[in-house]
């Protein structure tokens, strides 16, 4: 156990499957990591962590995201422009929509057309550098909208220290 600037104790937890970390860092609400070390301040409940990898993390989760069978949310839409490192505005203009438009989408006030996802899945993968294979899967892909479908994202490193994702439906 160790203390904190204010004298409040932190306690060191491991994340493991029963009880993984919840990645809030990432923009989305439903991303967790398994062995990771975090912190826990008794006082407060916040929580940190050191996430090893991060690049490789984000990428292992944009991934998932474009190839993953049902609709994206707002959230998955937003992280993805994100990890392309563009402004609303130009990703807008790249999709085929008026800032305005897009803003909304992002904003949840409406709803992401399956032409304009198509679109945006392909050109993450595109800028991202996906693979040929990956890139043509995305290509291929048929996705469903399943209202009320809530997936969880679960992280964890392999043999060689890279992070693997897994979406699975809740």
């Amino acid at each position: 156990m160790s203390e904190d600037a204010q004298g409040n104790d932190l306690i060191v937890k491991l994340s493991t499957d029963a009880e993984p970390y919840l990645f809030v860092g990432s923009g989305l609400g439903n991303v967790y990591l398994v062995g990771v070390e975090y912190e826990v301040n008794e006082a407060t409940s916040e929580q940190s962590a050191v996430i090893p990898c991060l690049p490789n993390l984000m990428e292992a989760i944009g991934k998932v995201l474009v190839e993953k069978k049902t609709a994206l949310t707002a959230d998955e839409l937003r992280f993805l422009r994100k990890r392309l490192r563009l402004a609303s505005k130009a990703f807008a203009e790249l999709v085929g929509l008026s800032s305005e438009q897009y803003s909304r989408i992002e904003n949840e006030a409406a709803t992401l057309t399956p032409t304009v996802e198509r679109v945006v899945r392909l050109l993450y993968a595109a800028l991202a550098r996906l693979s040929q294979d990956e890139s043509e899967e995305v290509a291929k892909t048929k996705w469903t909208a399943e209202l009320n479908q809530q997936e969880r994202i679960v992280a964890s490193r392999d043999a060689n220290n890279h992070w693997v994702v897994l979406t699975q439906a809740a």
